[in-house]
């Protein structure tokens, strides 16, 4: 019988890892009205508290990339996972507003060292062809994190509570987190060997956008066609989180008075995409359009007439068109995979890390900044007129944010392997 390759276990490993990281990402969606009632605080305050852990997994990610980059990513993604679980079992057990806050930022830092170390893995051990292939696979598998706190979220806050609700994944990410550790058990010359083998490859070299020489990993934001990248992150990132980690059950239950455990189903379709969406955008890219802007612009054009389409009904839609539209968030939005591994092709090894961790800290300062302003719309026009109309607002400010967004498509250059053009320097 054939062992199974190492890097194929450790690939194992940081999917699992991923899937508990998106699923405290996004879990406390399920529990808003619980939250509010439990912890006797207003919306706003609310999404300062979920911005917290987004505002912390920012912070993390360029420490995370050079840490990834430096030391490695087996001690990178211990030690983040570690204060993950200690996150997560300080907010199950929090008494107010002020300790859950901490709880989220906590938990945000540590979860941050889970997917940039697993990107790195991927950019040190597998052929650049292949990266948004088995990036679009990570990002599949770990999005199952999204659709249990969903649905299987809202069933389980039922029969056991939401505290306890959080100690259990907790436990679990603390004994994958150890297994990640064991299993790694790297040896530094054949870390450096793995990449040497990729980078060296003189093809791979004729194709950067950026070489080593040319560009300090402390630079590259100067390059003007990195921004494009990064705001889009923002953008994108910031309304897909913001609604899909916060609000997209409370607009339902809210504005429409549907059940948790119904609005928990339309959640979860959104998960649903984001799974068929990686998969599929990551193969038509790597294998068939053998480019990137391509799939970006669709997904953006998408993104914006879901949205659109959203903001048109005044009742609600029923469930098949509901479930279809919040499947369309989830299968356009993942888009954002492919923008992430832009940043990877346009940048040599040396700083992929660093690149990486730069574009993911974009986004999450995306969601931070969209999960409060909209905290504050919700309130706002909730005292002044209604639920459906703070909503409204909000996702008029989605219908912008996107459109931004796909203007930001039109300025970036194509970075897939082979059709890279070299841009110009700062």
């Amino acid at each position: 019988m054939n062992r199974i390759p190492k890097r194929t276990l450790v690939f194992g490993v940081l999917c699992l890892l991923f899937i508990f990281a998106l699923f405290l990402r996004a879990s406390t969606a399920i529990i808003v009205e619980d939250l509010m009632a439990d912890l006797a605080v207003p919306a706003a305050s609310l999404g300062l508290m979920s911005a917290g852990f987004f505002y912390a997994y920012a912070a993390a990610q360029i420490p995370v990339g050079m840490l990834s980059d430096r030391i490695g990513v087996r001690f990178t993604v211990f030690c983040f996972g570690l204060l993950g679980v200690a996150g997560t079992l300080l907010f199950a057990f929090s008494q107010s507003i002020g300790m859950a806050t901490w709880a989220r930022i906590i938990t945000g830092a540590g979860t941050a060292g889970i997917w940039i170390p697993a990107l790195k893995y991927l950019s040190t051990e597998y052929r650049p062809e292949e990266f948004a292939t088995l990036t679009s696979i990570i990002n599949a598998i770990g999005c199952l994190g999204l659709l249990f706190s969903t649905y299987p979220m809202a069933v389980m806050v039922e029969l056991i509570g939401w505290r306890y609700s959080f100690v259990l994944p907790g436990l679990i990410l603390l004994l994958f987190t150890i297994l990640a550790w064991f299993l790694m058990k790297p040896r530094p010359e054949q870390e450096i060997k793995a990449g040497k083998e990729i980078t060296d490859d003189p093809k791979v070299h004729q194709e950067a956008a950026v070489t080593a020489s040319g560009i300090a990993g402390k630079q590259f934001w100067k390059y003007s066609f990195f921004w494009p990248f990064a705001i889009w992150a923002f953008l994108v990132y910031g309304v897909l989180f913001s609604f899909t980690g916060l609000w997209g059950a409370s607009y339902l239950q809210d504005s429409f008075n549907i059940s948790r455990e119904t609005a928990g189903t339309h959640l979860m379709f959104i998960s649903i995409g984001m799974i068929c969406g990686g998969l599929f955008w990551g193969i038509l890219s790597d294998r068939y359009l053998r480019a990137r802007r391509p799939v970006l612009l669709i997904g953006t054009a998408g993104m914006l007439l879901t949205w659109i389409a959203l903001a048109s009904f005044t009742n609600y839609p029923g469930p098949i068109l509901t479930s279809l539209l919040y499947f369309a968030i989830g299968i356009f939005s993942i888009t954002f995979l492919i923008n992430i591994g832009c940043a990877k092709e346009l940048f040599p090894m040396e700083i992929a890390g660093t690149a990486m961790g730069t574009v993911n800290a974009g986004m999450f300062i995306g969601v931070a900044v969209f999960q409060g302003v909209s905290g504050y719309l919700l309130d706002y026009f909730m005292e002044s007129r209604s639920a459906f109309l703070a909503f409204r607002a909000i996702f008029i400010l989605y219908i912008v944010s996107i459109a931004i967004a796909l203007l930001m498509v039109f300025l970036m250059p194509e970075s897939f392997p082979g059709r890279i053009k070299k841009p110009a320097s700062p």
